[in-house]
């Protein structure tokens, strides 16, 4: 059975000059944040949020990799990377992945119901640059919610690269495909291997930043500027954050950046060491003045797995960020539990922080 974040098995891809810190890299900067803003998170009563289906079913794989976008009257839109198992002839198949989309309200019930009973952005023809899709950051430029993901060619992350196509509704049940990706790491590239979870923010100066996860002669964030939102150039001095060897986040994947009380806030997932089904995963914390230079939260990380037991007691990834009216932070970030190690399982959740 494939698992869900297939994208955690890039042990492979973690390999000689991951864990190197380039010669180059500025030094640290004091650390930014103050009070309890970004730092201490609460989980939310009824948690998790979103949940697999019952296989064999298109989403039965599990959830993961969700992105939020706040609407009126308290609704919060999800889209998120699922996978299904179904039959086919005498057995089963994995299918995916692909893109879903959920809907609910975080009070007073915290439920959430997927929009339609199949995914949003299907599975493409073969032979499509992105025939496989996941890690979506959904935004909205004037009335037009954009969508960027990580798209490849063919199972095992073949010809990896970042896409951004426009929905074709309203409402994000319908998205049209783009014929190019908007960023291909070069076979010389510190990124060469991997490219995925893009996070996209507009800064005070009204630049767009896309900032993603990038795997190859180095583990780290890359950044991608744009004036537009839709024509982006990879920055000069990529990548802008890397791994810390020997630390807490010896590597590093799936990043959440917003702008928010004068500086960048940037959330993370980390661990130490390779990569194995038990292999614990937290969130961390860094901000920069400028989006380019980050400091790292001293007492990281900043959100754990849960107590034993619970349905995050193993893992808590993949973050993505919102700045709520009152001035709040809502993440939602997906985890897994020690009892589905060896399954295809992931479940959503929702975290606040003031």
């Amino acid at each position: 059975m494939k698992k869900i974040l297939i994208l955690f098995f890039v042990l492979c891809l973690l390999g000689s000059g991951c864990g190197k810190k380039s010669a180059g890299e500025a030094p640290s900067l004091p650390s930014s944040p103050s009070s309890t803003f970004g730092i201490i998170w609460k989980e939310l009563p009824g948690n998790p949020s979103i949940s697999p289906g019952d296989c064999p079913s298109w989403r039965c794989g599990g959830v993961s990799d969700p992105t939020l976008l706040l609407g009126s009257q308290g609704k919060v839109d999800v889209w998120l990377t699922t996978i299904g198992i179904q039959k086919n002839g005498s057995g089963f198949a994995s299918n995916g992945p692909y893109i879903a989309k959920a809907s609910g309200r975080i009070t007073p019930a915290n439920q959430f119901h997927f929009s339609q009973e199949n995914p949003v952005v299907p599975v493409a023809p073969e032979g499509s640059w992105d025939r496989y899709v996941e890690t979506p950051t959904v935004r909205k430029i004037g009335e037009t919610l954009i969508m960027w993901y990580l798209g490849y060619a063919e199972p095992g992350f073949v010809a990896p690269a970042l896409g951004q196509m426009a929905a074709a509704n309203a409402d994000g049940t319908a998205w049209v495909r783009s014929p190019q990706p908007i960023y291909r790491p070069s076979s010389s590239s510190w990124d060469n291997k991997l490219v995925t979870g893009p996070s996209v923010v507009q800064g005070p100066d009204k630049v767009w930043r896309l900032y993603y996860s990038g795997i190859g002669t180095k583990n780290g964030v890359g950044l991608l500027t744009s004036q537009d939102g839709l024509a982006w150039a990879p920055y000069s001095g990529n990548p802008v954050f890397e791994n810390e060897p020997g630390g807490w986040d010896d590597q590093i994947l799936e990043q959440a950046v917003v702008y928010a009380r004068g500086m960048y806030w940037m959330w993370y997932s980390g661990w130490r060491g390779d990569l194995k089904p038990d292999t614990a995963v937290s969130i961390g914390l860094a901000t920069s003045p400028d989006g380019i230079h980050w400091a790292r939260y001293p007492s990281n990380p900043v959100i754990q797995p849960g107590a034993a037991g619970s349905w995050d007691d193993l893992r808590v990834l993949a973050p993505d960020v919102a700045v709520e009216p009152d001035g709040s932070l809502l993440m939602a970030a997906y985890g897994q539990s020690r009892k589905d190690i060896g399954k295809a399982a992931g479940y959503i959740g929702f975290w606040q922080s003031k």
